[in-house]
C-alpha cells in the first residue's frame, strides 16, 4: 500500500490545474462584471453592482474584527501583570466602596483587631505569621471569598 506523502503525483497535479483554471476565470468574470457598462443586456440577470465592492468589504471588515479589533479589545480590558487584579478579585475581597491600598486589607484580621466573641475559643498561635490568632466560626457553607495564597499553601503543604 502506497503511503500518503504531500509529494505531487499527477492526479493532484490534474486537480491543481483545473482548481487554478476555474479560480482564474471566475476572477476574470467577476472583474468583466464590476467594470463593464450595463448596457450589455444582463443586468436584469446579474446583481448590482455594488456588491462588486461591498463583498471584497465585507469580507475584509469581517476578518479585520475577527483577527485584529476583537482580540485587542480583550487585551486592552485585560489587567497589566503587574495589577493586583490578575491576581486577586478585589470585588470579593474588599468591603463594598473600599478602594485597595496594601496587601494588609486582604488578610485575616490579627485576634487583638477583633472583638471577642461570647463563645470564643482559646488563642492560637500561627506556625505561617508567628502571631496569635483566635480561630474563627464559620458556617458550614461559607459564602463566596477571596482564598488567601498563605491559607491555600498551609491547607496542602503544611506538614
Amino acid at each position: 500500500m502506497p503511503e500518503h506523502s504531500p509529494a505531487p503525483t499527477p492526479h493532484r497535479a490534474i486537480y491543481g490545474f483545473a482548481f487554478y483554471f476555474l479560480f482564474t476565470v471566475l476572477f476574470f468574470i467577476y472583474v468583466a462584471w464590476a467594470y463593464l457598462p450595463v448596457e450589455l443586456g444582463l443586468h436584469s440577470h446579474l446583481p448590482d453592482k455594488y456588491f462588486a465592492a461591498f463583498v471584497p468589504v465585507l469580507i475584509i471588515v469581517g476578518a479585520a474584527f475577527a483577527f485584529i479589533i476583537y482580540p485587542a479589545i480583550n487585551l486592552a480590558l485585560t489587567p497589566n501583570i503587574d495589577s493586583i487584579a490578575s491576581v486577586v478579585d478585589l470585588k470579593l475581597t474588599l468591603p463594598k466602596g473600599s478602594k485597595f491600598t496594601s496587601w494588609s486589607q486582604l488578610q485575616h484580621p490579627r485576634a487583638e483587631d477583633v472583638d471577642p466573641q461570647p463563645n470564643a475559643t482559646a488563642p492560637v498561635q500561627c506556625n505561617l505569621c508567628r502571631i496569635t490568632h483566635r480561630p474563627k466560626t464559620r458556617p458550614p457553607i461559607a459564602p463566596l471569598r477571596f482564598l488567601d495564597l498563605q491559607e491555600v499553601n498551609a491547607t496542602f503543604f503544611d506538614n
